[in-house]
């Protein structure tokens, strides 16, 4: 995979992370494979929460994905559920990586092939 095929997606992602970063801790934004309402992932402050289908420590994946930082953290899992990473900090263009990475690698999208739906929420 190379980062052209998902440059659409990156180019998605980003403006959403920003609102996210310019309205946190209080601005929650939520991404949704379009068709696929069970692969989703949501930003809030430095919290990424996120569908996970898999059995395991989701920490395994972190070895696949963009890296973005050593201080990654699974604060919280359950099993074919979900997980919820710490980030010390979310840097727009890295952290838009990352998520691509997860929606590919992890919730299996085709690279470069799906669409999203986001939703920016205050809470």
């Amino acid at each position: 995979m190379t980062p052209e095929m998902n440059a659409d997606q990156i180019a998605e992602i980003r403006p959403a992370l920003r609102e996210a970063i310019d309205g946190a801790p209080d601005t929650c934004v939520t991404f949704t494979v379009a068709g696929a309402p069970e692969k989703w992932l949501q930003v809030l402050g430095s919290t990424i929460n996120t569908a996970y289908p898999h059995e395991g420590d989701p920490e395994e994946w972190l070895h696949s994905l963009p890296r973005i930082s050593p201080q990654i953290e699974v604060e919280a899992c359950q099993p074919g559920l979900f997980a919820t990473f710490q980030f010390p900090a979310i840097e727009i263009t890295p952290t838009a990586r990352w998520i691509d990475g997860w929606f590919v690698q992890v919730l299996g999208c085709l690279p470069g092939e799906y669409h999203l739906d986001i939703q920016c929420e205050r809470m």
